[in-house]
């Protein structure tokens, strides 16, 4: 798999239709883009290029990073950066992940952030409508703590933004509704629309 500028082109023209009023096949304004994690930097351009174009269009975009909403949840759990959290991956780093890892750990507080918002990093996401368009970028940086479908998961019925998430990963060979996040772990979201690059 490569980077497809056809099925991008795809992406943005059902993103624009979502941001038009129009409905998803999938019940929800979600879209995920699947890419090869190998271009991961040429997909956070071509997302950035996106929100220009879109708020050139007269949209509200917002652009979130989520290695940054990472950071700003991992300061408000204090006890996992300091010296505790130090000690406590020395003695099972497997274990420190499980715990992080649960879905009310980060996957919940990330969703709350994203829903809240959070200065200087992203607008709330709990208001505004599906004309408002979230594009979530750099997910491997959620790894392995946070999967993207546990965030869509939270987002829906709480947002009517319309969300993109570019998903560096594949689809799993055995089962196509499954996706490989950074091709290593697998899970699905099946109410969000995906689109592959080829």
């Amino acid at each position: 798999m490569s980077w497809d500028d056809r099925m991008f082109d795809q992406l943005r023209g059902e993103v624009i239709a979502s941001l038009e009023g129009a409905h998803s096949t999938s019940g929800v304004p979600f879209f995920v883009y699947v890419h090869p994690p190998a271009e991961e930097l040429r997909a956070v351009q071509a997302f950035e290029q996106l929100a220009l174009v879109l708020r050139g269009k007269g949209y509200q975009v917002e652009v979130v990073y989520l290695g940054r909403l990472l950071a700003s949840a991992l300061r408000s759990m204090p006890l996992y950066l300091g010296e505790g959290g130090r000690r406590a991956e020395e003695r099972s780093r497997a274990s420190l992940q499980q715990e992080l890892s649960r879905p009310e750990g980060l996957p919940r507080k990330i969703a709350d952030a994203l829903l809240s918002g959070v200065a200087d990093v992203c607008e709330p996401l709990a208001e505004g409508a599906q004309n408002h368009c979230a594009i979530l970028l750099r997910a491997g940086a959620l790894f392995p703590f946070v999967h993207v479908s546990q965030i869509l998961t939270y987002l829906e019925q709480r947002t009517r933004w319309t969300v993109v998430v570019p998903f560096p990963g594949s689809s799993a060979p055995e089962n196509g509704e499954a996706l490989r996040f950074l091709d290593m772990t697998e899970g699905a979201y099946y109410r969000a629309r995906v689109i592959h690059s080829r």
